[in-house]
């Protein structure tokens, strides 16, 4: 049987291996509580992943520089100066745009991030939806790693 401290009558060895490991654990318990709060604030802050019906989308959406595209209930479009490929240094500036017709189909919903819509205009490209019923407006992102955004806004 362990020696008992004169001070507490408990076993000297327990009783200093549970005072030296109580900074520890709240030091733990601290980081942990930060990490859970920033986590928490993040997604409070983030705006909401974009989703919509397809009777939200159709009708016409515009650009800024003239880009103009107009969605049809029946899967049809037309798209003026759209564009479909951008510059890879910091300006990310349209290089090619597309003026014609083509097609849409709205994808399924993803359990995370936002809704996408499917654009036939002669290759095959995507639009994001910003906002509940694209209220937002969409957009495309010239590359995955970055955040700049080309948006289209609902015209009356």
């Amino acid at each position: 049987m362990p020696p008992r401290s004169p001070r507490t009558g408990r076993a000297g060895r327990a009783g200093r291996t549970g005072r030296a490991g109580r900074p520890a654990r709240i030091v733990g318990l601290v980081a942990f509580g930060t990490v859970a709060a920033l986590a928490a604030l993040v997604v409070l802050l983030s705006p909401p992943a974009g989703s919509a019906e397809p009777g939200e989308l159709v009708g016409s959406w515009r650009a800024h520089q003239g880009a103009r595209l107009t969605l049809h209930e029946n899967g049809t479009l037309t798209a003026v100066g759209v564009p479909t490929a951008f510059s890879e240094d910091d300006d990310e500036q349209p290089t090619r745009r597309y003026t014609g017709d083509g097609t849409w189909h709205l994808e399924k919903k993803p359990k995370l991030g936002h809704q996408r819509i499917r654009l036939t205009l002669g290759e095959t490209f995507e639009l994001s939806i910003a906002g509940e019923g694209a209220r937002d407006g969409l957009f495309i992102r010239p590359s995955r790693d970055t955040t700049t955004q080309f948006r289209f806004k609902r015209t009356p």
